[in-house]
């Protein structure tokens, strides 16, 4: 690895990555195995161990438990994992913010009060959806009913969290997305995430499409469904404060503006990445060959490593900085790559009112927040 000190003090969050859940769902991508608790139980041991190794839990201001999931482990293995990651001299008094992802179906009081007893105060509900039918074909193990009784139970217990959802998935209509949306609205929800559905041609979902045994995700209403719900989410009091991600003010989340802002973070676990010194790392993707790593050590050469050219820094900074609500800060652009910004290709994006200055920022407006990409290869 890199030398340790520099994750001592340049550390700024962790991610670890639980590759666990029950089943596998159809449109699933992540590093995510169905597997057995003394699988679990391993896990648990050499992730520790993988932290030890790499020295990552200096001067972290957030902590975030994602998957898989979290909440797939018992009791005991989740009590492992908390007690591990507290041993290591994690300051959980000084975290600004400690979340764990939660699938519906595994939210139980037990649960809830061990997580609440080693100081994490935030969850993400993996949600996707309020229609049974959608659930079933997604592969969801959860109803409609377990969801929102799941919400209700975290969203008294913990002082901030998000209800997580999908959108543009195949059957769905606008008045069903919608509708999922204004009953989170009507509980409570502090942050709302939603995500357009993209499929990888090998998952089992793109594989029943590619057969027609269902319909392909309606894109044509994509831009209906994105602006209907963020006007419903804005009316609510909850401001978009990236593309996805809509909260009431001071319950954004903290380590994902994290990524957004490219501060530096490290991911343990398999598949998880890390971004340190401008350096993007990869662990082993796949279970065993990341146990194999943390086994020998955890040497630097068992890392993907990515290091971005200048080229590929700028589309990067910029990309990020549209996403969110403060948008691209012009000075901050010419300190960091020591040229102006060129605003005569975004001209064009300004005048259809896509993109707006405001106070030396670049951000993105109305129709622009569906066109980013296409934006983004225009201007750079």
């Amino acid at each position: 690895m890199r030398n340790a000190k520099i994750y001592i003090t340049l550390m700024s969050s962790l991610y670890m990555h639980i590759p666990f859940c029950v089943s596998i769902c159809d449109y699933c991508d992540f590093s995510a195995i169905a597997a057995p608790e003394r699988l679990h139980e391993e896990y648990v041991g050499l992730v520790l161990r993988e932290l030890e190794l790499r020295e990552g839990l200096k001067n972290l201001e957030t902590v975030y438990l994602g998957g898989g999931s979290p909440s797939a482990l018992s009791i005991k293995n989740l009590r492992c994992l908390l007690v591990g990651l507290q041993k290591q001299d994690l300051k959980i008094d000084e975290l600004k913010e400690y979340s764990m992802e939660w699938n519906p179906e595994e939210v139980n009081d037990e649960k809830i009060q061990l997580a609440l007893d080693f100081g994490i105060n935030r969850f993400s509900l993996g949600v996707q959806s309020l229609n049974d039918s959608l659930l079933k074909m997604l592969g969801r193990r959860h109803s409609a009913k377990t969801a929102l009784a799941a919400f209700d139970k975290l969203n008294h217990a913990f002082s901030t969290g998000s209800a997580d959802l999908m959108f543009c998935l195949p059957n769905q209509s606008t008045e069903d997305f919608l509708s999922d949306v204004k009953s989170f609205v009507s509980l409570g929800a502090k942050h709302i995430s939603f995500y357009g559905m993209t499929l990888e041609n090998h998952s089992s979902l793109q594989q029943q499409i590619r057969k027609k045994k269902i319909l392909s995700p309606p894109e044509d209403l994509y831009p209906e469904m994105y602006l209907c719900a963020a006007e419903i989410l804005e009316s609510a009091g909850m401001e978009r404060y990236e593309i996805s991600n809509f909260a009431k003010p001071g319950h954004e989340s903290k380590h994902n503006s994290v990524y957004w802002q490219r501060k530096p973070y490290m991911g343990a676990g398999p598949s998880a990445h890390s971004y340190l010194q401008g350096i993007r790392y990869s662990t082993p993707r796949n279970y065993l060959p990341w146990a194999r790593w943390v086994k020998n050590g955890c040497p630097k050469s068992g890392l993907t490593q990515d290091i971005p050219s200048e080229k590929g820094r700028e589309i990067e900074a910029v990309w990020l900085a549209l996403r969110t609500r403060e948008g691209l800060s012009l000075s901050g652009y010419e300190h960091e790559f020591g040229k102006k910004f060129s605003l005569e290709k975004a001209e064009p994006f300004i005048k259809k009112q896509w993109l707006t200055i405001n106070e030396g920022r670049l951000q993105l407006k109305t129709s622009g927040l569906l066109w980013l990409d296409k934006i983004i290869l225009k201007i750079l």
